[in-house]
């Protein structure tokens, strides 16, 4: 067997390109992090916009005022509501969507902890379980359509007297 001798230099250079590829990939990485937080801001701008919008139409609204002092929305019966009262009612519903859609893309970008993710699970799914609801879910964009297809089908169309 030949014995192939490796000069000193050889061995810099080796380590030298081993440094640059090294340096490489951590900039790849680098790179990456910065473009999941460019495509997250411009989610989260995307979505406080349409929030913004619904909300400014529901400024100074006395009915929003005493629906949420009453009980809380899920509870409220929406055939029991008033014309104004209704719309409002929906108005309120669709900021929710707006709200959970733009968590449910922040979670997917893997930028929500698992305990907050938890939290915003059982909203979506205490919001599902009523029938009455289920109509703002349509629309939702598709990953999400795709989750709540895997939530339970029952749902609670009655409410407490």
């Amino acid at each position: 067997m030949k014995r192939i001798k490796v000069t000193f230099d050889t061995w810099i250079q080796l380590l030298g390109m081993m440094g640059v590829l090294g340096g490489l990939v951590f900039v790849g990485l680098e790179m990456r992090q910065s473009q999941t937080i460019a495509v997250a801001g411009q989610t989260q701008a995307r979505w406080q916009m349409l929030a913004d919008f619904q909300l400014a139409q529901m400024e100074d609204q006395v009915i929003g005022r005493r629906l949420l002092a009453e009980s809380t929305l899920n509870d409220i019966d929406p055939r029991s509501l008033n014309e104004d009262e209704y719309e409002l009612f929906s108005m309120i519903h669709q900021w929710r969507m707006i709200s959970i859609q733009n968590v449910y893309q922040q979670r997917e970008m893997g930028l929500l902890p698992d305990d907050v993710w938890e939290q915003v699970r059982g909203r979506i799914e205490s919001q599902w379980q009523n029938c009455h609801l289920r109509r703002f879910f349509e629309g939702v964009i598709p990953s999400l359509q795709t989750f709540i297809q895997s939530l339970p089908e029952e749902c609670v169309s009655e409410y407490p007297k």
